[in-house]
């Protein structure tokens, strides 16, 4: 099954150690993304049984610290995204598989951490939806982004190198 991030009928098909390395890479992005879609259901059940709780602190500073955190994560796992997973760090073939996976995988597990301070959130500011979706979506979102496209492994000079098999 070709999937439809891939290149179109004109593109040249991936080496065969690359395409082990995009296929491994896309079963673990989407098993991240499967943990979030189960953490934001376990979120929701527990915001819905325990409802709001009164903290100590300020809930307006709180918000911000949430807030804030949030931008943290998306702009974390974007900058690992984009510069562990860069053309320029992937060049080098010994260790090209190790870093595409790295990114992708590490750019997805960091979305997921918008989670835990989404249920602070809506534990201690806002128990509504639309005070916890932007922890939600964003957790999705990053998990969208790592997903890898076959185009991200075209076009290097050399091939990838090969990977033993207990490294995977």
């Amino acid at each position: 099954m070709t999937d439809p991030l891939d290149a179109g009928p004109g593109a040249e098909p991936l080496e065969p150690e690359a395409s082990r390395c995009l296929g491994r890479t896309r079963s673990w992005v989407l098993n991240v993304l499967v943990v979030d879609g189960l953490s934001i259901l376990g979120s929701a059940l527990v915001i819905r049984g325990i409802g709001p709780i009164a903290v100590d602190a300020d809930p307006e500073s709180l918000r911000k610290i949430l807030l804030g955190g949030l931008f943290v994560v998306f702009a974390g796992a974007m900058i690992v995204l984009r510069r562990l997973g860069g053309r320029e760090r992937l060049a080098e073939p010994s260790t090209r598989a190790s870093r595409f996976f790295a990114s992708h995988v590490g750019a997805a597990a960091i979305g997921w951490l918008a989670l835990p301070a989404g249920l602070a959130y809506g534990l201690a500011i806002d128990p509504n939806l639309g005070g916890v979706a932007p922890f939600w979506l964003a957790a999705m979102v990053l998990g969208k982004l790592a997903y890898p496209s076959a185009v991200e492994l075209e076009g290097f000079d050399e091939p990838m190198a090969v990977e033993s098999e207990s490294a995977a």
